[in-house]
């Protein structure tokens, strides 16, 4: 899956995780912090695999569990229409 308008998508942290904005619609989405890391990657230019290491790296979750979290937010994300496959 690939982010759809890229360019306008914006992450911005806050104190709860982050805010993901898509400044042509003005669309947003609140993300906590485990969804932020994932988004983060994608935006770097990661793909489902590398946020999936992230989270193992960065939060005490095996592989297993983290690779489910990330498939469920790329799909709530296709829903919205910010991913495309």
């Amino acid at each position: 899956m690939k982010l759809v308008h890229r360019e306008y998508l914006r992450l911005a942290p806050t104190a709860y995780g982050a805010v993901l904005l898509d400044s042509k619609s003005g669309a947003y989405w609140e993300l906590n912090p485990t969804s932020a890391t994932i988004v983060g990657t994608l935006l770097d230019g990661g793909h489902a695999e590398d946020a999936t290491r992230r989270l193992t790296e960065e939060y005490d979750v095996d592989a297993e569990r983290a690779a489910a979290d990330v498939h469920a937010l790329l799909a709530a994300m296709a829903e919205a229409g910010v991913v495309a496959a």
